[in-house]
């Protein structure tokens, strides 16, 4: 039976069977007590031992690790592929398609640009802080962002998985740890049902930096709770832009996997594209290739709640006489729409394409959004012209369409280097 627990020698938790979505695991229940005590053994033990790692030995084990995860053949996917689907609510090639995505963003070649940094890191701090990663469960393999650029600045980490996600983050940290044992003083990955202020106080006591992913809600509790010590990556929303000067059917296969990818779920998924050109020939296209891309990653259980709103948009859209593509439900849901106004959509793969009659107007019309935004993939010179007033509104992410979603390990997500996020220090080149 798997756990949804990697944690070092002298920690002993008590076991219990458990279920979720059909799935029978292994989970430890932890206790105010129990939790003090990993953290404190992380803080020192692990900090002496990661202290003790070369640069190169750390990077091998990366990649080989990743590797494995990478390889549908191996004994860690075979293990987790059959319940990792039904955990994330994707269809199996979906979740294929995801971790793809999540993972080749932090390949050898991102990881030694990001380990280049981290050896020219200067920091006020001298200590390698504590990080909790307190995940969220709208992607898979999410552990692997954040995890890398702690583990190259050499600090202790425990990683918190979602409930409703428990067991990709403890199968990584295992084989991560049986291929540089020296690390096994220095990770957890652990699950515990988050808000439980007894159970937490103890253990936030302890941390010195907690790195939030969630919604607004749950980013807010952990900031009231560990004040100055949380950095939050909240909910945010991406969108696309192409000009005149590109071409819609070479877009358009880009823009559907930035659109499908995750099934529309992460803060880099497509909800509206913005556009200088006729919308028809994009609309079509990104409708013929939604069509394809449901046959390559079919759609995951389609929510009631979600499959509603889409059902409202399509209705909406028909009574105002706007142009909808003809394609089922489990494909995605592309609108004209006319109005020059950003609005996320429902999911379940739906945009709304928004004719411009210039670029110039993009920047007025996300005003309202500053801050909530996270991404942009561009097409055409005069939408990448358009980078430095996106940046002004947050977008933290700029990429041509179909790479949006594989952003690489030296990514400032919401503007910030991964460094800074850990520390709270900035990063400096002496």
């Amino acid at each position: 039976m798997v756990h949804d627990a990697a944690i070092p020698a002298g920690i002993e938790p008590v076991y219990t069977a458990a279920e979720r979505q059909g799935i029978y695991y292994s989970a430890a229940m932890w206790t105010p007590d129990l939790l003090e005590l990993l953290a404190l053994d992380l803080q020192i033990s692990g900090r002496d031992s990661l202290a003790q790692i070369p640069g190169r030995a750390l990077l091998d084990a990366w990649c080989e690790t990743l590797a494995v995860f990478r390889d549908p053949g191996s004994a860690e996917r075979q293990t987790l592929d059959p319940v990792l689907p039904r955990l994330c609510q994707l269809s199996p090639a979906g979740l294929e398609a995801g971790l793809e995505s999540v993972l080749g963003g932090v390949d050898r070649d991102s990881a030694s640009k990001l380990q280049r940094q981290a050896d020219g890191w200067t920091s006020e701090n001298s200590r390698s802080p504590l990080v909790i990663l307190s995940l969220a469960a709208n992607l898979p393999a999410l552990a692997v962002q954040p995890l890398l650029p702690a583990l190259l600045l050499r600090c202790p980490v425990i990683l918190k998985s979602p409930s409703s996600e428990p067991l990709f983050a403890p199968a990584f940290v295992n084989a991560l740890t049986e291929r540089l044992p020296a690390l096994k003083p220095a990770l957890a990955a652990i699950t515990w049902k988050g808000g439980d202020i007894s159970l937490e106080a103890p253990l936030f006591s302890v941390a010195d930096r907690i790195l939030a992913y969630g919604d607004a809600e749950t980013v807010a509790d952990l900031e009231s709770r560990a004040p100055e010590r949380v950095f939050a990556y909240g909910p945010k929303t991406s969108l696309a832009l192409m000009s005149d000067q590109a071409e819609p059917t070479i877009v358009a296969a880009g823009l559907a996997r930035d659109i499908a990818l995750f099934d529309q779920r992460g803060c880099l998924s497509i909800q509206a594209v913005f556009t200088t050109d006729d919308p028809n020939p994009l609309a079509r296209g990104i409708a013929v290739e939604l069509d394809r891309l449901a046959e390559r990653w079919p759609p995951g259980p389609i929510d009631p709640v979600a499959a509603a709103g889409v059902q409202q948009v399509r209705m909406e859209a028909a009574l105002r006489g706007l142009t909808v593509a003809d394609t089922p439900l489990r494909t995605g849901t592309v609108v004209i729409e006319p109005e020059a106004r950003f609005q996320p959509g429902p999911g379940l793969r739906t945009v709304r394409i928004h004719p411009l009659a210039s670029m110039e107007q993009l920047p007025e019309i996300l005003m309202d959004w500053s801050g909530q935004l996270q991404g942009a993939a561009l097409a055409g010179d005069s939408a990448w012209q358009l980078c430095p007033r996106l940046t002004e509104l947050g977008i933290s992410h700029f990429a041509a369409p179909g790479e949006l979603q594989t952003p690489d390990a030296t990514w400032h997500n919401g503007g910030v280097h991964p460094f800074t996020a850990l520390t709270g220090d900035e990063l400096r080149d002496d």
